[in-house]
């Protein structure tokens, strides 16, 4: 469960909490199970916390930083996580439908069993991720210049070609 400081906290906002970060930088946030849903975080810093199972339905993170977060299950859904950096992250079971994941960068995260139906993919990089396979990618609204291996690209291209129209 969550730890209910750091969800006061991080719903105070992105400035709010980074500063928060910077003075106790060795604390771990723990926001398992928070419910974040419509907040607004762009350009937080969310290194290294617990995330898992959080409720972030509908909320702007454009640009927030997840790297080597645990975000097991987490729901991201409609989320606008433009530029968000997630390098790392353990992503396995995370929620991602809709989500504008445009510029991301997923460098080293796991994806195992990850849902990006209908989410935007645009200029994102998935090159080097643990465990994604190549229907996860099947139903996604855009995936334009998508950085990922050739092997699952030619998979997408088998079995959504309308997505390179």
């Amino acid at each position: 469960m969550a730890d209910s400081e750091h969800v006061s906290r991080v719903k105070e906002g992105a400035a709010a909490w980074n500063r928060w970060r910077e003075e106790e930088p060795d604390v771990i946030p723990d926001l398992g199970w928070a419910n974040l849903n419509g907040v607004n975080l762009d350009g937080a810093v969310f290194t290294k916390s617990v995330l898992k199972l959080a409720f972030c339905r509908g909320c702007s993170m454009v640009g927030a930083d997840f790297s080597e977060a645990n975000m097991r299950g987490v729901n991201l859904e409609g989320s606008d996580l433009r530029g968000a950096v997630f390098r790392g992250a353990n992503l396995e079971g995370a929620h991602m439908l809709g989500a504008d994941l445009t510029g991301a960068d997923f460098a080293g995260a796991n994806l195992k069993l990850a849902n990006f139906d209908g989410a935007i993919l645009r200029d994102a990089d998935l090159a080097g991720v643990r465990k994604l396979r190549a229907s996860q990618l099947f139903h996604l609204k855009d995936l334009e210049n998508l950085k990922v291996s050739d092997e699952i690209l030619e998979k997408v291209k088998t079995k959504s070609p309308h997505l390179f129209e």
